[in-house]
C-alpha cells in the first residue's frame, strides 16, 4: 500500500477516535500530579510556544476540569501581518506579476511530476496515480503533487504561499491554509477534502514543486515555537515560463 493510501487511512480512523482517545490520553490517573485543572480557559498556564494554546476541557470522569493543549487559531491570510512583511511582499508578487506562472505545463515539461505525461508516458518512478487528474506523480509520496491549472489555475494563485506560511509557522509539511467559516486558518491537511479547501498536496509548477516553498520546514521552521507570524520564511514567487 502506498504512503498516501496509508495516510488516509490513518486519517479515516482518526476521525472517529478523536474524541474519545483526546480524553483518555489527556485524562491523568488518581494521584498524578503536575496536572492543572482549572475553571475556564485563563486558568491554565502559558505553554511557551506560540503554535498551541492552553484550553480548559472537562475530564472524562467530569470530576474536575483540566487544562489541554491545542493548536492555536492562526489565519492564514493578511490579517494582522505586517504589509512590509515578506509574507505580504510575496503574496503580492504571486498574485500579481507571477500570475501567469501557474497555468499548465509546456510540452518540454510533459512527464515530469505534476505534469501530463508525455508520448512516451511519465518519467521514471512516476505514475498517472489519480486517472482523473491524468499527472504523473510519485505513488510513494506522502503528499500528491497538484498541477495549477488543474485545480484553478491563475484563481490558485498564492495558495502555496498561504501554506508556506502555515507550513513554516507549525513546523510541519502537512499544514495548509484552509477556510473556517469566513476565514482561513492553518490546519492540518484533510487528505478527503479538494486542494485549496483544506486538502492535501504541493503545487508543482513546471515539473518541480513551486519555488515559494522552503525545504526542510519541519526542522529549519518555527519549531521552536519562538518566531512571530511576520518572520515566517519563504522562497521566491514563481517564474513564468519561457515562450
Amino acid at each position: 500500500m502506498s504512503k498516501r493510501r496509508l495516510l488516509i487511512s490513518a486519517s479515516l480512523l482518526l476521525a472517529g477516535f478523536t474524541i474519545s482517545a483526546c480524553t483518555a490520553i489527556l485524562v491523568p490517573d488518581v494521584g498524578d500530579d503536575g496536572v492543572h485543572r482549572c475553571n475556564t480557559g485563563s486558568d491554565c498556564p502559558d505553554l511557551g510556544d506560540n503554535r498551541y494554546i492552553s484550553q480548559c476541557v472537562a475530564a472524562e470522569d467530569k470530576a474536575d476540569n483540566i487544562c489541554a493543549p491545542a493548536y492555536d487559531e492562526v489565519e492564514c491570510d493578511l490579517t494582522g501581518i505586517d504589509p512590509d512583511s515578506r509574507f505580504a511582499e510575496i503574496l503580492d508578487e504571486a498574485t500579481t506579476d507571477s500570475k501567469g506562472a501557474y497555468g499548465n505545463c509546456t510540452d518540454e515539461n510533459r512527464g515530469k511530476r505534476g505534469c501530463a505525461p508525455s508520448a512516451d508516458g511519465c518519467n521514471e518512478g512516476l505514475e498517472i496515480v489519480d486517472p482523473e487528474l491524468n499527472i504523473c506523480d510519485d505513488p510513494d509520496a506522502l503528499f500528491p503533487a497538484v498541477n495549477p491549472f488543474k485545480v484553478g489555475g491563475a484563481d490558485i494563485a498564492g495558495r502555496d504561499v498561504m501554506d508556506q506560511f502555515c507550513r513554516f509557522y507549525f513546523c510541519d509539511e502537512g499544514f495548509v491554509c484552509a477556510p473556517s467559516g469566513n476565514k482561513r486558518i492553518c490546519k492540518p491537511c484533510n487528505p478527503m477534502a479538494e486542494f485549496g479547501e483544506g486538502g492535501c498536496g504541493t503545487l508543482y509548477i513546471q515539473g518541480e514543486p513551486s519555488s515559494v516553498y522552503t525545504a526542510n520546514v519541519e526542522e529549519a521552521g518555527n519549531c521552536s515555537g519562538k518566531i512571530g507570524r511576520n518572520d515566517a520564511e519563504f522562497g521566491t514567487a514563481p517564474e513564468l515560463p519561457t515562450p
